[in-house]
Parts: C-alpha cells; structure tokens; sequence
C-alpha cells in the first residue's frame, strides 16, 4: 500500500506542478518588461543614426553671425549645451537669405563638437569656410552653401532622411 501511494503521489506531484511563469506572475511579467525596455534603448541607440536630422534651426545661443559678401545670405553659429556639467557644447552653423521673411526656410550646414575656437570666412557668394579647432582637433571646413552639408558625428551622412537633402556630405577624418 505504501508503494502505491509513493507511485501516486509522484505522479500527481508532478501533473499538479504550474510552470515557471504561472508560479512567479510578477517576477515573469518584472523580467519581460526589463527585457523589452533594454532591447528598445538599444534599438534607439543603434538607429538613430539612421534617422538623424539637422531639425533645429535657431536653438541654442546665437554666437556670432555674418552676411556674404553681396549681402544675399546671413551665416550664424550656434552653441548647443548637452550632458550637463560633465558634457560640451556642438555647434551649429545655419545659413539663410538676409531679406528673406520670418517664416523663411534656414538651412543648417554644418554640426560639430565645439573644441575652442570657431569663426565663419565667406570665400565667395555661395562658399562659406567654418574654423572650428584646437591644438587637439580641427573640424576646418568649406562648404558650398548650396549643396553641402558637414556632420562631425557622421550621422547626416548615412541618415535615410537626409540623403537627398545635399549633394555631397564629407565626414571627419578619424
């Protein structure tokens, strides 16, 4: 009699048993949702580049700004703080008509880390030399305002939303 009360008891034990998730519903549910949040900020971070923009025209502090030569075309820098007290500034260069209205279209050409020094030269109407060094780096650059743009990350270059945007898009040299 005790064999067949061991024997069913083993069986029964053994059909009685939940699962894993049944048996531990919010520790199941903890771990899924850990899990589904780490693989969405890697995604993010691993997409992003891919979907950069130049969409932020005029934020930041306006550093210094200059007209071309015949006065068609207004260029200013912009410094963008990020990372708080640890972090940097990324400049912005954006380029837009002088007697254009309020509402009218600025175009940004150029986002790089700020090293230390940075001016704007108009070399003719349409190309615009942005300085932007240190004795450690130099993101010196010149641009056709027409048709360039430069991204020291190397983002714009490869997002999918700006490449029809410019006809050519050199990246830093690393």
């Amino acid at each position: 009699m005790t064999q067949n009360t061991q024997a069913n008891a083993s069986s029964s034990h053994k059909d009685s048993r939940k699962p894993w998730i049944r048996r531990h519903p919010f520790f199941a549910a903890f771990t899924l949702l850990i899990l589904v949040l780490f693989v969405a900020i890697f995604l993010y971070f691993w997409l992003r580049p891919y979907f950069s923009t130049f969409d932020r025209s005029e934020l930041g502090e306006l550093s210094y700004s200059m007209q071309s030569r015949n006065g068609d075309y207004t260029a200013e820098i912009y410094g963008v703080p990020y990372g708080g007290a640890a972090g940097g500034i990324t400049i912005w260069v954006d380029v837009k008509k002088t007697n254009a209205p309020e509402n009218a279209t600025v175009k940004t050409i150029y986002r790089a880390e700020h090293p230390g020094n940075n001016h704007l030269e108009w070399e003719s109407e349409n190309t615009l030399r942005i300085v932007n060094w240190n004795e450690y780096t130099d993101e010196t650059i010149t641009l056709n305002i027409d048709n360039e743009i430069y991204d020291g990350w190397g983002w714009a270059c490869k997002s999918i939303r700006m490449k029809d945007q410019s006809v050519r898009c050199p990246a830093p040299e690393k």
